[in-house]
């Protein structure tokens, strides 16, 4: 099983005076072109937040136009910069992304992995939160299936990323802790797929691993990368390694 990882695209509407507008939709626009092309297609693409700059219909139209032309399905986490409701109106057709309780956490199921998106956004902030319904919401959803690898994808990473300036986003350490702690009383945890932080980064966390991928679109991209990778899409592939109960992922170059 392949399976590709982008994160905070931040796409808005064109506008000539602001390049970098025009540069983030290019580099989806030849992600998509990439992924079009590649002789082991992914089995599906997660989206892991940030797929917009406001939150505004017209921007989620943009990503659907873009996206709904390779024929793999593509879900959803619920990014800072997004409004919840403008995401799945626009974007549901992609993949599943459906609100419990007014939050975007779901399941994906039927591939050899199982999926969890899980919403960590804090309404009208930048940081990362989780509470008693959102956690709730996921205890039951990893009961359902305790025997079947599952992996979370979600915006916010629940740890320090020592390599950022701003290196924990979440808004209180406890939470986090007590989200991770709910994490490891589920073995079947695999790994943590995040974004947000606008660079690459892993982990290794109590019973599982960890990472985090960089923006796709340079313009917003931090950290130190090869130097013909400097002004290309980059994006994460994880390949599914079930001897080993892991995912094995490469960053990746578009065009290089």
């Amino acid at each position: 099983m392949l399976i590709a990882q982008i994160s905070d695209t931040h796409i808005s509407q064109p506008d000539p005076g602001e390049p970098d507008t025009l540069e983030r939709i290019s580099m989806l626009q030849e992600f998509v072109a990439y992924i079009g092309e590649m002789e082991e297609k992914p089995d599906l693409i997660l989206h892991t937040g940030d797929v917009s700059q406001d939150g505004k219909p017209e921007e989620y139209d943009i990503v659907k136009s873009m996206l709904r032309s390779i024929d793999i399905p593509v879900f959803f986490a619920l990014g800072n910069r997004d409004l919840v409701a403008n995401l799945v109106d626009g974007l549901k057709d992609l993949g599943q992304a459906k609100l419990v309780d007014d939050f975007l956490i779901y399941s994906i199921d039927g591939f050899p992995v199982r999926f969890i998106a899980m919403d960590t956004q804090k309404r009208k902030y930048r940081m990362g939160t989780t509470c008693s319904v959102r956690l709730s919401i996921l205890e039951e959803l990893l009961a359902e299936q305790p025997d079947i690898p599952t992996a979370l994808f979600m915006h916010h990473p629940p740890f320090e990323v020592p390599t950022s300036k701003y290196p924990f986003q979440f808004d209180d350490p406890v939470l986090a802790d007590t989200f991770l702690r709910l994490v490891a009383r589920h073995k079947q945890v695999v790994h943590l797929f995040c974004g947000h932080m606008h660079r690459q980064f892993s982990a290794k966390l109590e019973n599982c691993n960890a990472s985090v991928s960089p923006s796709l679109s340079p313009c917003n991209r931090l950290g130190e990368y090869k130097a013909e990778w400097q002004e290309r899409p980059l994006f994460q592939l994880h390949r599914w390694k079930p001897d080993m109960l892991q995912f094995e992922t490469r960053l990746t170059s578009v065009g290089c």
